[in-house]
């Protein structure tokens, strides 16, 4: 998997925890004491030469919070996660954080920009809040550590091979673009009055990057009918797996506090991942929502790669379509997706050679590897497409030809 928003270059683990009853979930009383009282309580001067996730398992245990993992590397590309750092059973304790600890955001339905703007307000507006909130501040990826369609590099587009990607990145950067210079009143009129402060597009883009990538969908509670985003210290730092991998769950007790859990047995050393969304299983929708995208073991196509698929909802289609006797097992799908696979400039072994520098003999002309996040994460992103691609006509031919010798 490739996630250039939680790469931390050389991250050591960090091993702060709090042990938790073994197999089933606790429920906790709610702390009356606001945040800003328990910060207030702690020597800051103790805390000072620690590292950021350091202080940010601190100042959750602090705030009456629950850690049992630790923070580090997960993979040799420097990937940051969580692992367990014992054997967990079923159904315990990972991540708990109380309810105030929570940044509250906007509707679900609002844009990333308006969430943005709401997070920002509250940070501008609230001296003594964001105060309190350093800890996790110091904690998100900093400027050029994250890397989503708010921030895609405009002139580097072209290599995704993807115009409606492209087109679509297009759209949302002229959009935040256009919100902040007031031409979107429906947003907001005027962002300078409304935050108190002037603020620079790329300012304004990291923060919406991180929203975009980052924030979590519950129930609000004065309107259980009503979902609200949230960003959740910690717990954003868990990675993605598809529902099949995940081992972690997450959920709102009765008292509002957030909680992670583990789905089964985990052994000590393994990866703690949740998964974020059911579209995630395709490599365009990680992409251009989450900024990473991954090279699965039976490898899906991408959603605008099915039948009336596209960026944003998932295709009533699926891979099972293809298998004989399936809506999608025709002569015609198959030239479709032999034309699609036809129109790239470039073929996957090309755009593996790129990735990995090639064989001997490129060694030997000279030619290295890309070495640039970016670029690398677009050229893996259509390798990948092309690789499904290949692999679902392989298997459709097959299948039409066990179905022709059938008859």
């Amino acid at each position: 998997m490739t996630m250039l928003g939680r790469r931390h270059a050389a991250l050591l683990p960090v091993l702060v925890f709090l042990f938790l009853s073994q197999g089933t979930l606790k429920t906790w009383a709610e702390d009356s004491a606001p945040l800003e009282q328990r910060q207030a309580e702690e020597s800051p001067a103790a805390n000072a030469d620690l590292d950021p996730v350091t202080k940010l398992l601190i100042w959750i245990q602090q705030n009456e919070g629950q850690v049992d993992l630790e923070v580090g590397a997960v993979n040799e590309e420097g990937l940051r996660g969580t692992k367990a750092m014992r054997d967990m059973q079923q159904y315990q304790v990972a991540v708990k954080l109380k309810k105030y600890m929570a940044v509250p955001l906007a509707e679900w339905n609002k844009s990333t920009e308006e969430n943005t703007l709401v997070l920002l307000k509250k940070r501008f507006n609230e001296p003594e809040w964001d105060k309190v909130m350093e800890p996790y501040w110091g904690s998100l990826p900093q400027r050029g550590e994250v890397i989503t369609k708010e921030l895609f590099p405009p002139a580097k587009l072209g290599l995704l091979q993807d115009p409606s990607m492209a087109a679509f990145v297009r759209v949302h950067q002229d959009f935040a673009r256009n919100v902040l210079r007031g031409a979107k009143p429906h947003v907001v009129k005027d962002v300078r009055a409304m935050l108190g402060r002037d603020i620079s597009l790329e300012e304004f883009k990291y923060w919406a990057s991180l929203v975009a990538s980052y924030a979590f969908t519950f129930p609000d509670d004065t309107n259980p009918e009503k979902q609200v985003r949230v960003m959740l210290p910690l717990i954003d730092m868990i990675n993605h797996a598809n529902i099949d991998e995940a081992n972690l769950k997450l959920f709102q007790d009765e008292n509002g506090d957030y909680i992670a859990y583990t789905t089964r047995a985990v052994k000590k050393g393994e990866e703690l991942r949740h998964t974020y969304h059911v579209t995630c299983e395709r490599n365009d929708h990680t992409l251009f929502h989450y900024g990473f995208v991954q090279d699965l073991p039976e490898p899906k196509l991408a959603a605008q790669d099915l039948p009336s698929g596209n960026l944003y909802v998932e295709s009533a289609h699926s891979e099972a379509d293809y298998e004989v006797g399936g809506p999608l097992a025709t002569e015609e799908e198959l030239q479709r997706l032999k034309d699609i696979l036809a129109a790239f400039p470039t073929t996957e072994a090309e755009d593996e050679r790129l990735l990995t520098g090639g064989g001997w003999m490129d060694k030997l002309l000279g030619r290295k590897p890309l070495t640039d996040d970016v670029e690398r994460l677009f050229v893996k992103y259509r390798m990948l497409r092309k690789k499904a691609l290949r692999l679902t006509i392989e298997r459709l031919r097959a299948n039409l030809a066990s179905s022709s010798a059938e008859l």
